[in-house]
């Protein structure tokens, strides 16, 4: 009975891998991104980017719209506004809207409500 004994081996713990992160586009973002200039299609793209990197650095909204968060960026003289939702369960984000300040809010409130 002289067997040898083997060392055992120690296991990783094993990590829940999250899936890779994805941008959502909702019909009315792909359309006032469509309807944009060159220039401000291509500093979406960037807004976008840069929310994949951080989804948490948007500004979280209250009220009726607690579950968006909005990320702020210029485009020569114009502000515009980018809307969206992080789920972190899943791990996507929603891209809901983009514009200018004007009535945004409102219009994204409203298109929110009849979606759901």
């Amino acid at each position: 009975m002289g067997g040898t004994r083997r060392p055992k081996q120690q296991q990783e713990p094993r990590r829940e891998s999250k899936p890779e992160r994805t941008v959502l586009e909702m019909p009315r973002f792909t359309r006032n991104k469509k309807r944009r200039a060159p220039k401000a299609q291509l500093a979406v793209d960037e807004a976008v980017k840069a929310i994949l990197a951080d989804p948490l650095a948007g500004e979280p909204k209250s009220g009726a719209l607690r579950t968006i968060r909005v990320v702020k960026f210029k485009v020569g003289p114009r502000q515009l506004l980018l809307a969206y939702k992080f789920d972190d369960k899943r791990n996507i984000i929603g891209a809901w809207a983009i514009g200018p300040h004007e009535n945004f809010y409102r219009d994204l409130q409203e298109y929110m409500d009849a979606r759901s």
